[in-house]
């Protein structure tokens, strides 16, 4: 089944956010936010805690999955909200987020969806602004975090996607949450956003491969859905067969064109009218789908890598 809207999935877990942004909180003794989100879904996550009745005061930890600008963009408003919270992150996440021209891109992205969106006084009010995302915690595959009353969250290492990725897994909820280290549905979890290997192709699928080791029951995307039941296995194993089917595509136009640019604007243009991500627009896809293509056409050994 795929979840929309924001609702307690299961005792203890909560999705938060908006569609295209989506946080969840998982509650034991102490609570845990897991993803950073944009800035501007803020106002959705205050109602929410306050809907959903969560003692505030419980809310110890938030775990940034990977450190691109639509995963982390809450993160100084949900520091300044809560000052006390320990910030999570790999080692290469924080490492990237010490970075000044990273931060400003962050808020420069972060702000111009603001500026779309008409959330400007919110932006004002609220002070949304991202002036640092600072790691308190680095995790990794052996990373767990015991929240109390039975919840114990584990951290799995998932590169590919980008090079700082780490997914979450609950092993008593049966839940994880993969970040964008697999391709979300869009619709059914036969059609998923395609696949994005911006860091490496190749890790791309074996961090795939790696979360079809953990039984799952509930798989909480960072965009559009959460998907539960049988369906939650399902679509990480879809999410692999279509990556790999991608794969062969771009192989095959490339042999076809030997133009990556012609590609790059096709896959982006493609991504625009397919995927929905109404905050992004092909000026910004145009790098990621170069990125992507190039990285594919890396790993299939038609061009060198670098």
């Amino acid at each position: 089944m795929l979840i929309e809207q924001p609702c307690k999935l299961a005792e203890g877990l909560y999705l938060l956010g908006e569609k295209q942004s989506l946080v969840y909180l998982v509650r034991g003794k102490e609570a845990m936010i897991i993803g950073g989100g944009m800035n501007w879904i803020a106002p959705q996550l205050e109602e929410q805690l306050e809907q959903f009745e969560i003692n505030t005061a419980e809310i110890k930890y938030l775990v940034i999955q990977h450190s691109h600008f639509d995963h982390c963009g809450a993160v100084p408003y949900l520091k300044r909200r809560f000052p006390d919270l320990k910030i999570l992150a790999t080692e290469s996440a924080k490492n990237i987020l010490s970075k000044q021209k990273v931060i400003n891109y962050i808020e420069l992205v972060n702000k111009l969806i603001i500026d779309a969106y008409g959330l400007q006084d919110q932006y004002e009010k609220m002070n949304l602004k991202i002036d640092a995302v600072d790691v308190d915690v680095t995790v990794g595959d052996s990373s767990v975090i015991d929240l109390g009353g039975g919840l114990e969250v584990r951290f799995i290492e998932v590169p590919g996607h980008s090079v700082c990725a780490v997914a979450v897994y609950i092993p008593k909820l049966k839940a994880i949450f993969p970040t964008d280290a697999a391709p979300c549905p869009t619709g059914s979890i036969e059609k998923l956003a395609r696949p994005s290997p911006q860091y490496d192709f190749t890790l791309y699928q074996r961090s795939l491969m790696k979360l079809l080791n953990y039984a799952v029951e509930i798989c909480g995307f960072d965009h559009f859905v959460a998907v539960t039941g049988a369906d939650a296995g399902k679509v990480l194993r879809n999410g692999l067969e279509q990556s790999v089917e991608y794969g062969k595509r771009i192989t095959g136009l490339y042999k076809e064109s030997g133009d990556l640019e012609l590609i790059a604007r096709q896959v982006a243009r493609e991504t625009m009218q397919a995927d929905s991500f109404d905050f992004m627009n092909e000026d910004l896809m145009m790098p990621i789908s170069r990125a992507e293509v190039r990285n594919i056409l890396k790993s299939s050994g038609i061009i060198a890598g670098q």
